[in-house]
């Protein structure tokens, strides 16, 4: 009788301890999009279509680091909607994060600017690390 005492509160242990961990293991697993805090970098109201566009040119290319910026490309999960500004912000935000998230990263000759709310939307995950 006193093993049968003794193992049902260590069956108890072991049982909250396995679900604790379990539990754990699933929140580290949520989607990005659902991890997402703290700051991104996005175009902002003052850079043109032009300026935007040429930032969009460098950071996916070699001389940017060559970023990939494929989830902005038709089909991907960034493509819509469909404008230069929302593909400048996708694309400077990958520079932005991939460089230590610093104030200097976003400003892109002025067209940039820090948000701390997230800017992903759908299947659209602007990442922040």
């Amino acid at each position: 009788m006193v093993t049968k005492t003794i193992s049902l509160p260590l069956t108890l242990f072991f049982f909250l301890l396995v679900s604790t961990v379990s539990v754990n293991a699933t929140l580290r697993n949520l989607s990005r999009a659902a991890e997402n805090k703290g700051v991104w970098c996005i175009a902002n109201d003052k850079g043109t279509d032009k300026q935007l566009q040429a930032n969009i040119d460098w950071v996916c290319s070699d001389e940017g680091g060559f970023r990939d910026c494929g989830a902005i490309n038709p089909g991907g999960p960034c493509f819509e909607p469909n404008t230069v500004r929302d593909h400048a912000s996708f694309a400077m935000n990958l520079y932005y994060q991939n460089l230590g998230a610093t104030k200097a990263q976003c400003n892109f000759h002025n067209t940039g600017i820090e948000v701390y709310t997230d800017p992903s939307h759908g299947s659209c995950v602007f990442v922040s690390y």
